[in-house]
């Protein structure tokens, strides 16, 4: 017990020296307001930073705190979009590849419609200080609308981001550690291109630099959407180890980033009372990144990834139980998944952007897979996003999406989406 003890105690000395030599305890929080783009890269997103990332990171429109070291800042968008189906996709809100309509797979058939919807606007609040060691920490807190289980009318709201940074050290719900923000297509669609690899989940995350470019993340997180069909079969998905993941990225002069993943997990039955429970173990890799052009800083992103029970972190898959099916015995059979996407963004002018964007993924199905139930699919947008205003974003897109079921049938589907947006 005394060896244990003092093995915390060296290890939390470690770590003080630590970050005594990595941050200078006369920092502060930057402040300047840097020159932004007035059509975000990144679709507004907020990427996590931890330690002298975050030092170095500029915190604008931010106040103090009084009484404390502690700064604090608002932001978010308000976002109205208004959509035009043609053919009758089964979510209103967003245009995911699983919810293109199939002639003949169960699903009834609708015909095309209209909906305007503010259901993405989104507010975060940041607040960051230093420590008298100069240790950075972090509160981030981020909130939208976008609770699809609820009616039309009632847009509640959805917890987005909530977690913690103190050093290197990342605690809390974000994307997850084999989420690429530099490979998330610029759509007004909030699918966002559909193949996107991973989610938000809750998670503890360290991270630090290999060298001035090169850069690695390790986590334990926890696999929010499991994916196990259980083919008529009494029991529910109950994992009891949580995923492990890691990453390496290669920051590039020319402010892109490549960016190598990958998972492994459980995935488990719990049958519950007389049935018979299965584990099994799912993996997957990932290679994605964003390249930038020329002095208009065009740019070209891109994502692939390939895995074993893999469905559930690719984001198209979400819902449709693709990672593994039961057999008749209660065994659990799991199936292998990919993933492609690409696509680019053109800075025609400081306040006009255009973008074309592609995605496809697809599963080798179980024999025990339902012939109905999804086997793969692709989308396509292209958009044309102008700033009149700073701060105030006009855009609109055309998509279309295909579905592959099981048996080979196949659907496509069209849309035509506007938005306007004000960012604060």
């Amino acid at each position: 017990m005394l060896k244990k003890h003092l093995l915390v105690a060296l290890i939390l000395c470690g770590l003080q020296l630590t970050y005594a030599q990595d941050w200078n305890p006369q920092d502060s929080i930057k402040t300047v307001d840097k020159k932004q783009d007035r059509i975000d890269d990144f679709r507004d997103n907020v990427i996590a930073t931890t330690g002298q990332d975050l030092v170095d990171d500029t915190f604008p429109n931010s106040w103090p705190l009084f009484g404390t070291k502690a700064r604090m800042a608002i932001g978010g968008y308000v976002k109205l979009d208004y959509i035009q189906d043609f053919d009758g996709g089964y979510d209103r809100f967003q245009y995911e590849i699983q919810n293109v309509p199939v002639p003949g797979d169960g699903r009834p058939l609708q015909d095309g419609y209209m909906n305007m919807h503010a259901r993405e606007s989104r507010l975060n609040v940041d607040i960051r200080t230093l420590t008298e060691t100069g240790m950075p920490m972090r509160v981030f807190f981020e909130f939208d609308f976008y609770n699809l289980d609820r009616g039309p009318f009632n847009q509640t709201p959805r917890l987005r981001h909530f977690y913690g940074v103190v050093g290197r050290l990342l605690v809390g719900r974000t994307w997850g550690t084999q989420s690429d923000l530099y490979a998330v297509p610029s759509t007004i669609d909030f699918a966002a291109g559909d193949a996107l690899t991973g989610s938000r989940r809750a998670q503890i995350r360290f991270e630090d630099h290999i060298t001035d470019t090169y850069k690695y993340a390790v986590a334990v997180e926890m696999l929010e959407f499991p994916g196990i069909d259980p083919n008529g079969q009494v029991g529910k998905a109950s994992q009891i180890l949580p995923m492990v993941v890691g990453n390496v990225t290669k920051g590039l002069k020319d402010g892109g980033r490549l960016f190598l993943g990958a998972s492994v997990f459980q995935l488990r039955w719990d049958g519950e009372d007389d049935n018979p429970d299965d584990t099994a173990i799912g993996w997957g890799f990932s290679f994605s990144g964003r390249k930038y052009l020329g002095a208009k800083r065009h740019y070209f992103n891109w994502l692939s990834s390939y895995g074993q029970g893999w469905g559930s972190q690719i984001v198209a898959t979400v819902g449709t139980q693709a990672s593994a099916v039961l057999d008749p015995e209660g065994n659990l059979k799991t199936m292998p998944a990919w993933n492609l996407l690409g696509g680019f963004a053109f800075n025609i002018s400081p306040t006009l952007v255009t973008s074309v964007n592609t995605a496809w993924f697809g599963i080798d199905p179980s024999e025990f897979r339902d012939p109905n139930n999804l086997k793969g699919g692709g989308s396509g947008h292209v958009n044309l996003i102008w700033s009149p205003y700073k701060k105030v974003n006009m855009g609109v897109e055309f998509m279309m999406l295909k579905r592959t079921n099981v048996d080979g049938n196949s659907g496509t589907g069209k849309r035509l989406q506007f938005m306007v947006k004000y960012m604060f």
